[in-house]
């Protein structure tokens, strides 16, 4: 009799919870193309920036299966942003699908609310306190001088070196300085630097034809390929399936 009321209770439970989420309007899972890491819904982000953040964000889902997306809206009309990350984080499958490793950083800019929803896959990586301290150090004092973008990009770089830490991988596009995230993008190759590596090129091909057959230059080219073929993990959000946790903040 008691199990029968347990399960009884826990699909009550259960049907409350997806008839709370099927209430909650969020926007459509976004296609491959878009690039589906960043969606500037609020339109605070430069095409620049939000190029830089998804070539992280495939980074570390190439490297390490999690995924970490960021959504930006102009209102929540009125819905609580816990239920409305939640939604966001189940419907469009953030993470691998056994593993739900992924995380959402979503910010109302309107309702000057943000969220940082968590996988249970990641509850460890990302308890709540560290996502609070994240969004009070790195997000809101950007965001109350109305700069969204910088507080974005701070508080994505936080949350995407800390998970690729976990899984002891570093990404492609972050400066690191003592193990902290410092940026996006490499320092700019000054134009003498690129015309004396041209020129040195040149006399590699010329002298590896002469004495070598060009054995070196096509092992070169070869690694080039090899390392420039890896990418290819963008077949979508993994179809991970629940949160974890997270926390909410104001400004």
């Amino acid at each position: 009799m008691k199990r029968w009321l347990v399960l009884l209770m826990l699909l009550i439970q259960a049907v409350f919870a997806v008839g709370a989420e099927a209430a909650i309007q969020v926007p459509p899972k976004p296609s491959v193309s878009s690039g589906i890491y960043v969606q500037d819904y609020a339109g605070v982000l430069s095409p620049q920036t939000r190029q830089a953040l998804n070539a992280i964000g495939q980074d570390l889902d190439n490297k390490t299966t999690a995924q970490v997306a960021v959504v930006t809206v102009k209102t929540l009309d009125g819905q609580p942003i816990d239920e409305y990350g939640l939604t966001l984080l189940r419907q469009w499958g953030l993470g691998n699908k056994e593993k739900n490793n992924g995380a959402l950083i979503l910010v109302a800019v309107d309702d000057r609310q943000s969220r940082i929803e968590v996988g249970y896959g990641l509850e460890g990586v990302l308890p709540d306190g560290l996502t609070g301290r994240i969004q009070d150090q790195q997000m809101l004092p950007y965001f109350k001088q109305g700069q969204y973008e910088k507080g974005i990009v701070q508080g994505y770089l936080t949350v995407a070196t800390t998970v690729a830490k976990s899984y002891d991988v570093k990404l492609e596009g972050v400066r690191y300085n003592g193990g902290a995230q410092q940026g996006t993008g490499d320092t700019p190759m000054p134009g003498w630097m690129k015309a004396l590596i041209a020129v040195g090129l040149i006399v590699l091909v010329i002298v590896d034809h002469m004495f070598f057959g060009g054995i070196i230059t096509q092992f070169i080219l070869l690694a080039l390929l090899r390392g420039g073929g890896r990418g290819g993990g963008g077949g979508g959000f993994g179809g991970g399936s629940g949160g974890g946790g997270g926390s909410s903040r104001r400004w």
